[in-house]
């Protein structure tokens, strides 16, 4: 008897894992998903090559400085602002119909939110490096200034949209089971993970002594690398909760 109830408690427990809960999507929007979240990847990783990256200088490697140098201009920046939000816009799209087909008014709702605070993020911080010169900006952080209200505004829209996580988060764990009970916790909690790693390096840089330049670096590097993959870990977990409605 007690096997029957272990055997019982297994499937009830792989079920919950891996089981219903999965969103059917058409093939055009199983397209979409699959090129967008390619697409977030890749600039992703732009993205992270170009904080490892200084400005050009005749000590780099040829490939360092090419690199340097393409990175180094506002416009070639503004557009991995551009292709990482749409592709992110792109993939919440999809997961919204989902939600739409399933009569999800609440967590569709949570979703259009977010993807509105994902716009205004991009654009809060393209728009600046257009409008404004980095010493504008310099002065700005240190005097205040117009360059300042973009950054006050971006953080009051990051705070929003990190509740916006945890509130989408409860939605989906509360409603769903398998896969999509999954997307909705990595959602909130590499977010939080990301949040811990970037104090853990605040706090070295800032409070640890005897630290060397090597060294902080290397935590830099290995700080940054974490952060981009918590970045990608929910949005390859959505793509697992998609299927294709034939």
């Amino acid at each position: 008897m007690k096997k029957h109830f272990f055997l019982f408690l297994t499937f009830l427990t792989l079920f919950s894992l891996f089981g219903n809960g999965v969103q059917a999507q058409t093939p055009k929007e199983g397209q979409v998903l699959n090129w967008s979240l390619g697409l977030f990847v890749v600039f992703s990783v732009f993205n992270l090559i170009d904080g490892w990256t200084s400005v050009p200088n005749a000590g780099q490697g040829v490939l360092t400085n090419a690199f340097a140098t393409v990175q180094s201009n506002s416009f070639i920046r503004a557009i991995e602002y551009f292709v990482i939000a749409v592709t992110k816009l792109a993939m919440l799209e999809v997961f919204r119909r989902c939600l739409n087909k399933n009569g999800n008014k609440a967590a569709q709702l949570t979703v259009t939110i977010m993807m509105v605070l994902i716009f205004c993020l991009a654009l809060a911080g393209a728009l600046p490096q257009f409008l404004f010169t980095q010493e504008e900006e310099i002065e700005a952080m240190l005097h205040g200034g117009l360059p300042s209200y973009f950054l006050t505004f971006s953080k009051v829209a990051f705070l929003v949209f990190f509740i916006t996580k945890l509130v989408l988060c409860v939605q989906l764990v509360r409603t769903y089971a398998g896969k999509i009970r999954l997307f909705g916790a990595s959602l909130f909690g590499c977010q939080v993970l990301t949040w811990l790693i970037d104090f853990a390096y605040f706090v070295v840089y800032t409070w640890v002594g005897g630290t060397t330049m090597t060294e902080i670096t290397n935590l830099f590097t290995i700080t940054s690398l974490l952060t981009v993959v918590l970045t990608l870990i929910p949005f390859c977990v959505l793509k697992t909760t998609m299927v294709v409605d034939d």
